[in-house]
């Protein structure tokens, strides 16, 4: 028997630093908080013996004490899916911490910020061919049911079109200058970080870790796991679809 992983690819509620924008309705009204009340509901059928989320690992501490007072009920949930989603599925399991996988450290001297400026600028083709081909592919109706939205972001599509963002930005420089790989070395090291993290939860041939994480992280964080030969991936949608 291999340990099990739930990965949910979502996108960030409360808005991020990510290049990629999404805009949304407030999370906090009454619809919407009821649809990722159901959306606990059906991820709690995975039954995790863990949840993990995407925050900084050397911050562990500090978020499960916001998780303390979650439970104590002296704490106001963020909009953000780590306290919607992953604060409320870990009470619900009797789960006394979540963990952390992230990781945010240097790497390089290029933020994806001034790797896109530089292809603006130098590569003008290329810029083109990733905004005007391959982000719109990765933008879709975030105001649709929740369920409904969250199953396509975790389409295997979905996933490779994201990836292939990534592999676009890899071409990116001009000769020995590799200014898209100056920051895609930041971005693959960073997931092979959350893979290494994931792992040390495993404590037991019968784990089951579900992570919550951004969709951007889906395929390479899937390929590290699968590729390992360690654990089991479920799919998402699996459970998405149950009532």
């Amino acid at each position: 028997m291999k340990p099990k992983v739930l990965i949910v690819g979502t996108f960030h509620f409360g808005g991020s630093a990510d290049y990629i924008q999404v805009e949304t309705d407030n999370l906090l009204s009454e619809k919407r908080q009821g649809e990722i009340i159901e959306v606990v509901g059906r991820l709690a059928k995975f039954n995790p013996t863990k949840i993990a989320v995407e925050y900084v690992k050397e911050n562990e501490e500090a978020l499960n004490e916001e998780y303390q007072n979650f439970l104590k009920g002296t704490y106001e949930l963020k909009v953000n899916e780590i306290d919607q989603i992953g604060f409320r599925l870990a009470k619900e399991m009797g789960h006394q911490k979540v963990h952390s996988i992230d990781w945010m450290g240097d790497v390089g001297s290029r933020s994806i910020d001034e790797v896109m400026d530089w292809a603006k600028d130098n590569q003008i083709e290329l810029y083109k061919l990733i905004t005007e081909n391959y982000i719109p592919q990765l933008l879709t109706d975030f105001n649709g049911p929740l369920i409904e939205t969250l199953k396509k972001l975790n389409q295997k599509e979905r996933m490779l079109a994201d990836h292939r963002l990534y592999m676009n930005l890899a071409r990116i420089g001009e000769g020995t200058d590799y200014v898209g790989i100056d920051w895609l070395r930041w971005w693959y090291q960073r997931n092979l970080i959350i893979y290494h993290n994931l792992l040390k939860l495993i404590d037991k041939t019968d784990e089951r870790i579900l992570l919550i994480i951004g969709t951007g992280h889906l395929y390479l964080v899937r390929q590290f796991l699968a590729e390992s030969g360690l654990v089991e991936i479920e799919e998402v949608e699996n459970y998405l679809d149950s009532k």
